[in-house]
């Protein structure tokens, strides 16, 4: 018969080991929440903005501002369709962040980059999207005072009453390059969320997930979330961002660049957009 005293030390090993397994699966299961389910894996196939003509030839300048379809900034002379060795896609779309010449637009001197509005078929009564897409940004990148990143918009379908103001939920960094997310509400009201301490990384390609969807009307419940590079680092389920059942996500606003007159011209490079709806 075993000694008493190693019967109780086996249950007391044997209790310690069933104790560090249960801690170190509520540890990961806590981590696993942070860093997996990103939108894209919880939404339909997405559509895309492809950078690539039916012949499978990447598009010109002015075959992008023709895509664009909407009025576009900055198009023609800031963005062109290029081959990027280790990038996610054959073929990306790189966005020179230099000052528009003046005569483009009447608020040209200050803007910078490129700005047009992507409304795809599958936008149609949409209230909640998932939008993806890759950047690089170079190794000396400078972050200068903040800027701007690929988005959604909407509002108040077509024939009715305009709101005060528009819906958008678009990520940005700050001067640090910290990254963050501006949400206009439909009352015009803008809020700021800052993510994560740390700068974006810059000589590599890293990936966005933007995740907006719209609130009851009447209810304080609409959520945004973003990813990079898997991980969520912001998450606001609380946003009034409609004020009725009229107001919808329409579509991607494609704009990147600085928040100001840029001190040196830079770039940045993307990946093609891909948007989900639910």
């Amino acid at each position: 018969m075993k000694n008493p005293r190693q019967f109780e030390l086996l249950i007391n090993v044997g209790t310690v080991i069933v104790g560090v397994i249960i801690v170190g699966y509520i540890v990961f299961a806590a981590f696993q929440s942070r860093t997996e389910g990103t939108c894209s894996a919880a939404y339909p196939a997405p559509a895309r903005f492809s950078l690539h003509t039916s012949e499978g030839k990447p598009v010109t300048a002015i075959q992008l501002q023709a895509r664009a379809g909407l009025r576009d900034l900055g198009v023609i002379d800031n963005a062109a369709v290029v081959q990027a060795p280790g990038a996610p896609s054959p073929d990306v779309l790189e966005v020179k962040l230099r000052r528009l010449p003046g005569d483009a637009d009447a608020s040209a001197r200050a803007r910078n980059g490129v700005e047009f509005r992507w409304a795809p078929p599958n936008m149609a009564k949409a209230s909640a999207t998932c939008l993806t897409y890759s950047i690089w940004l170079p190794e000396k990148f400078d972050f200068g005072g903040g800027g701007f990143l690929p988005g959604v918009f909407g509002g108040k379908t077509a024939g009715e009453k305009p709101a005060d103001g528009t819906i958008s939920v678009a990520p940005q960094w700050d001067t640090d390059g910290r990254p963050a997310v501006s949400v206009t509400l439909e009352s015009g009201e803008i809020r700021r969320m800052m993510g994560s301490a740390t700068a974006l990384p810059t000589n590599r390609w890293i990936k966005l997930e933007q995740e907006t969807v719209l609130n009851e009307p009447g209810h304080a419940n609409g959520r945004v979330r973003l990813w990079v590079d898997g991980k969520l680092i912001i998450e606001d389920s609380t946003l009034p961002l409609r004020d009725d059942t009229n107001a919808l996500l329409k579509g991607v606003l494609a704009a990147i660049g600085y928040r100001g007159l840029p001190a040196t011209p830079g770039i940045v490079r993307l990946s093609p957009l891909e948007i989900s709806v639910r």
